[in-house]
C-alpha cells in the first residue's frame, strides 16, 4: 500500500511532490520546509503587555538616578542638621556615585543568569530598608555609610531596566519605550518634599515609594530575560511567576518543532550561570564605537550633575535666598525634564521611522528580530535630530554660568535639551548590544558614574577658583566636545559597530 504523498507548489515547476523532493535533494527539501515555517515573533507580549512591562522596570530602574537627583536639594538642610560643612555633604554625593560605577557589573550580569524580576525584587527589597535607615539616622558618618549602601542595592536597577527593553522591543519601537526610564522628575520631587518638611522627608518618600515598587513587582511583573523564557514563549519555573498573570502572554507564537529543540530554560539558566562573569561588560569597552557611546553619555551625566548638586548651595550664596527657596529652584527644572524624557521617545521613534521609510523599508522593517541590518544607517537615525540639541545646549549652559555670575533671573533652559542627548545615546546602546543590553549599561554607568564623581569633587573648586561664569563656561566647552565626536561615530560607525548588533 503507497503511502500518500504531500505536493506542494514551486514556482516554475508546477506541483511537487515532497517525498520526491527529499529523495532526490535533501537540500532543496530543508528550503522548502524552512519556507513553510512561520517566522517567530520576536515577543510573544502583546504592545499593551509592554507598555505596562516596561513602565515597571523603568519605575524599579527610576530609584537609581532618583536616589541621586533627589538628594540635591537637601544638601544644604543636612549640612546645618548634622553639623558639618557642604562639602562634607558633597563626599556622601560622590561616595554614592562611585559605588554606582561599580556594583551594577554585579547585578547586572546576576539579571542576566537569573533573571530581570528576581534582580529587581531583591534590589527593591535591600533599597527600601537602606531608606528607612537613612530618614532615622542622625549622624555623618552613619549617613555616609548608608549612602554607599543605598547606592550597592539601586544602581543595578537602571541596568536592568535596559535590559527589559533589550528584552522585548526591536529598534523601530525602542525609543518610544527607552522615553519613559529615567524621567527626571526627582528634584522636582524632592523640592515640593522641602516646602513642607525637611530632608527626612525624602528618604521616607523614597522608603514608601520602593514600598509601592516592591509591591507591583511581586504582584505583575514577569519575567523577560530571554535567556529564560525566550521571546516569551517558554514558561518559566513557578517560583519566577508574579503572583497575578496579567503580564503574562496569552498565545504560543512558538512552532511545536522548534519547542522541541529548544532547550529547558532552568538548564539553559544552569549552564549560563557557570560561564557568565560578572565584570565581562569590561571587555564591551574594547569597541570604538561603544567607547564612543559611553564617553559622550559620561560627559552629559557629569555635566548635568554637577548643575544639580551646585544648584542649591549656589544660590544661596548668590542671592542670599533660604534653604527652602533653593529646594524650589529645582521644581521648574524637573517639571521640564520630565516632559522632555517622554518627549524624547517619540522624536527617536520619528527619526528611526523616517531613515527606514527613506531606504525602502517602512516603520515596521524590524518586526521579527531585534538586531541591527549591517547595512541600516543606526547611528545617523539616533543622532539625527539630537546634534540639534547638542548645538543648542552649549550656549544655554554659558548663559546660565553667568547669571548667576552676575546676580541675573535665568531659567533652565539647557535642563530638558540635555535630555534627548542621553536618551538617544541610551538607546543606541541597546541597539549595539540587544542580547545583553543590560551588561552594556553596566559598563556605560562604570565610565559615567566615575566620572561625574570626579567632576563633582572639582566643581566646588572651579568654582572658587573661576568664579560661576567661567566655571560653567568649561562645561558648555565639554558639551561641544561630543558634537564632532558623535559626527565621527556617525561616519564610521558602521566599520566600528559591535558583531553582536548586526546579522
Amino acid at each position: 500500500m503507497m503511502e500518500a504523498s504531500e505536493d506542494i507548489e514551486q514556482p516554475g515547476r508546477g506541483t511537487v511532490d515532497r517525498a520526491m523532493i527529499g529523495n532526490e535533494s535533501p537540500e532543496l527539501a530543508a528550503s522548502v520546509e524552512a519556507a513553510d515555517t512561520p517566522t517567530p515573533a520576536f515577543s510573544t507580549f502583546s504592545k499593551s503587555q509592554k507598555r505596562w512591562i516596561i513602565p515597571i522596570a523603568a519605575l524599579a530602574g527610576w530609584f537609581s538616578t532618583a536616589s541621586s537627583f533627589i538628594y540635591f536639594p537637601a544638601i544644604p538642610f543636612l549640612a546645618q542638621d548634622l553639623d558639618v560643612s557642604v562639602q562634607n555633604i558633597n563626599l556622601t554625593v560622590t561616595s554614592y556615585l562611585i559605588a554606582s560605577g561599580v556594583f551594577p557589573f554585579i547585578t547586572g550580569s546576576l539579571a542576566d543568569m537569573y533573571g530581570r524580576r528576581l534582580a529587581f525584587i531583591v534590589s527593591l527589597g535591600v533599597y527600601a530598608a537602606v531608606n528607612l535607615g537613612l530618614a532615622l539616622q542622625r549622624s555623618f558618618p552613619i549617613l555616609f555609610a548608608l549612602r554607599m549602601l543605598q547606592s550597592a542595592a539601586i544602581s543595578g536597577t537602571f541596568s536592568i531596566a535596559y535590559g527589559v527593553v533589550g528584552d522585548l522591543t526591536t529598534p523601530a519601537e525602542r525609543g518610544g519605550y527607552t522615553g519613559v526610564i529615567s524621567v527626571f522628575v526627582a528634584p522636582l520631587i524632592s523640592g515640593l518634599s522641602l516646602i513642607r518638611w525637611t530632608w527626612p522627608a525624602v528618604f521616607w518618600f523614597l522608603f514608601a515609594a520602593t514600598c509601592v515598587a516592591l509591591a507591583i513587582m511581586v504582584l505583575f511583573m514577569p519575567e523577560t530575560c530571554r535567556l529564560i523564557v525566550g521571546n516569551g514563549s517558554i514558561a518559566p519555573s513557578r517560583a519566577r511567576l508574579p503572583l497575578f498573570k496579567l503580564l503574562l502572554p496569552q498565545a504560543n507564537h512558538i512552532p511545536e518543532r522548534q519547542q522541541r529543540d529548544s532547550p529547558p530554560a532552568e538548564k539553559r539558566t544552569s549552564s549560563s550561570s557557570r560561564l557568565t562573569n560578572p565584570f565581562a561588560s569590561w571587555a564591551l569597552l574594547k569597541n570604538k564605537g561603544t567607547i564612543m557611546v559611553v564617553l559622550c553619555y559620561a560627559i552629559y551625566y557629569t555635566i548635568w550633575s554637577c548643575l544639580q548638586a551646585t544648584l542649591s548651595t549656589v544660590f544661596v550664596d548668590v542671592y542670599s535666598v533660604s534653604g527652602l527657596a533653593a529646594g524650589l529652584c529645582y521644581i521648574p527644572s524637573g517639571v521640564a525634564c520630565s516632559i522632555a524624557s517622554f518627549m524624547a521617545g517619540k522624536i527617536i521613534d520619528r527619526d528611526y521611522a523616517r531613515i527606514a521609510s527613506q531606504r525602502g523599508l517602512g516603520t515596521s522593517c524590524h518586526t521579527h528580530t531585534h538586531i541591527v541590518p549591517a547595512d541600516f544607517p543606526i547611528e545617523y537615525a539616533r543622532f539625527r535630530t539630537n546634534k540639534h540639541f547638542i548645538v543648542a545646549t552649549a550656549p544655554l549652559i554659558v548663559a546660565y554660568g553667568w547669571a548667576l555670575q552676575t546676580r541675573l533671573t535665568y531659567t533652565f533652559g539647557h535642563s530638558p535639551i540635555m535630555v534627548l542627548p542621553a536618551k538617544s545615546l541610551n538607546t543606541l546602546l541597546v541597539d549595539y548590544y540587544p542580547d545583553k543590553s543590560a551588561s552594556a549599561q553596566a559598563a556605560n554607568n562604570l565610565v559615567t558614574c566615575e566620572m561625574a564623581a570626579a567632576g563633582l569633587a572639582v566643581v566646588d573648586i572651579m568654582i572658587r577658583r573661576l568664579g560661576v561664569g567661567w566655571c560653567f563656561v568649561v562645561f558648555a566647552a565639554l558639551h561641544a566636545v561630543t558634537l564632532p565626536l558623535l559626527w565621527v561615530l556617525e561616519k564610521k560607525g558602521v566599520a566600528w559597530r559591535p558583531c553582536s548588533s548586526q546579522r
